[in-house]
Formats: C-alpha cells, structure tokens, sequence
C-alpha cells in the first residue's frame, strides 16, 4: 500500500491535468472560431481587432487569462479574416513536478467575409 498509493495518486493528477488541457483546448478553438466570425463582419483591422476582443470578452474563456489578435484579413468581396486566441491553462495547483507551472494552448480560424455586410 505504501508504494500503490502515490503511484496511484499520481495517475490521477495526471489524468486531471490531461483533462484541463483538452478542456482548455476545445475552449480555445470554439472562442477562436467566434472571434473570427465577428471580425469578419467588421470594414477594418482595426475594427476587426476590437470585434475579436469583445467576443473573446463574451466566451467563457473570461477567466482564462486569453487574447486575441487578427493574423490576416483582406476585407475585400470573398476576403477572409484570421484570428488566433491563445489561453493560459495553469497546471501548477496540481503540485506535480514535472509538469510545468502553466502552459499557453493556441487555436486559429478563418472566416470568409460577409459578401452581402451594408446591403439592403
């Protein structure tokens, strides 16, 4: 029991931290995702940058110490926008050794251009 127990223990803060980072990870491309459609709705980096902000600002990933940043964009008809999102995940808490004290998880999207923005 003596050797079983940290073994096991230790299996288990792996499998915890394994599961933050897949969490983290499906966090990230479903806010990056997000982000990218509503800079694509957008006439400007620089607005699109904002877009990108405050969706980032509405996902859940609020609490994740993330950002955003536009990569590419050509706002022209059949342009796309691309926009990374890049989140802290902190594995630290979980007091293993030999896993760093935080690690940052990245995801990219592409959105076309909204082909019919400011028609009527």
């Amino acid at each position: 029991m003596v050797v079983l127990v940290p073994v096991l223990m230790v299996m288990v803060l792996l499998v915890v931290a394994g599961g933050r980072m897949v969490s983290a990870e499906g966090m990230v491309q479903a806010a990056s995702r997000d982000a990218a459609r509503a800079a694509s709705m957008e006439r400007s980096v620089g607005q699109a940058r904002a877009a990108a902000a405050r969706s980032l600002a509405a996902a859940d990933t609020a609490r994740a110490h993330c950002s955003s940043w536009v990569i590419d964009a050509d706002f022209g008809r059949g342009g796309t926008v691309t926009v990374g999102v890049g989140c802290r995940v902190r594995l630290s808490d979980l007091g293993l050794v030999m896993l760093p004290g935080t690690t940052t998880v990245t995801a990219e999207s592409t959105a076309p251009v909204d082909t019919w923005r400011g028609t009527r």
